[in-house]
């Protein structure tokens, strides 16, 4: 399976925005805190999906010059290990250091496979990830196309703070399945989960509006909804109508006022 950007592009979207004093009336930091574990999360799925995927690719390209990827077998199931040793600069300018481990049983395009990672001594940037995330091909839903259930519990820390998350995902795959071109893949995204921040309150978020990604076309999200916060505390993230760009909304509940967020610098800009 290739790279999703994972629904919650959100984590990354709210990750600086703290510098904005409208936008923190109306967020609590317990909603910041499952925010940033978010974007640390994000950040290794790349290496998760390719790893699970028997189509060949180009490690260094995809990942970073001075990756060394190893693996138990030339078959599944097998056992992946991806060394970024003491640190290297990865094609999203990230510094990775340390091993990410995936067991994976089988391709997972086949129903009934399951593949799980976990971390050795893992850094991005100056923080650190720990926990596992497991996934399992559930079969065809009612529509014919293959679900991806999966489930995780990871925590992020560094020598300032400590964030974990719980969550649950289905993804979708509409289109592209039988193919190894990225360019024909379109994926569904639901779920829900909640993290537990500094002052050890769940923050739960749910997606409202199914995420659409076609990442081999567009390296955002098309479209889709997400509910973060309390009821009456949080935002309605909001990644558009379909239109490949760096653009989204967060709309703070508290009173209802809508800003337009910039997913590359992940700040404000109106």
């Amino acid at each position: 399976m290739k790279k999703i950007f994972y629904v919650i592009f959100a984590a990354s979207v709210l990750f600086n925005l703290a510098s904005c004093n409208k936008f923190r009336e109306e967020t609590s930091s317990d909603a910041e805190d499952m925010l940033k574990i978010e974007m640390d999360e994000n950040d290794f799925l790349k290496e998760e999906e390719i790893a699970s995927n028997p189509c060949s690719f180009d490690y260094a390209s995809l990942l970073a010059p001075c990756a060394v990827v190893t693996e138990t077998s030339n078959t599944f199931p097998k056992i992946v290990t991806i060394d970024y040793g003491t640190g290297c600069v990865g094609q999203n300018g990230l510094t990775k250091k340390g091993k990410i481990i995936i067991n994976v049983s089988g391709d997972m395009r086949v129903t009934g496979n399951t593949r799980t990672i976990t971390f050795d001594n893992f850094y991005i940037n100056e923080v650190k990830i720990e926990g596992s995330r497991d996934a399992e091909n559930i079969g065809p839903n009612n529509q014919g196309n293959m679900v991806v259930k999966i489930t995780g519990d990871i925590t992020a820390s560094s020598s300032e703070f400590s964030r974990s998350r719980n969550f649950t995902r289905y993804r979708e795959w509409i289109s592209g399945i039988s193919t190894c071109d990225i360019s024909d893949d379109e994926f569904h995204v639901t779920g829900s989960g909640t993290a537990i921040g500094r002052r050890g309150i769940e923050i739960p978020h749910t997606i409202t509006e199914k995420i659409v990604l076609k990442p081999g076309q567009c390296k955002y999200p098309l479209s889709g909804k997400v509910d973060i916060g309390s009821t009456t505390r949080g935002v309605f993230l909001d990644f558009g109508n379909g239109t490949c760009d760096n653009i989204a909304e967060a709309t703070t509940k508290r009173r209802n006022k809508t800003y337009q967020i910039d997913l590359d610098t992940r700040r404000i800009i109106q």
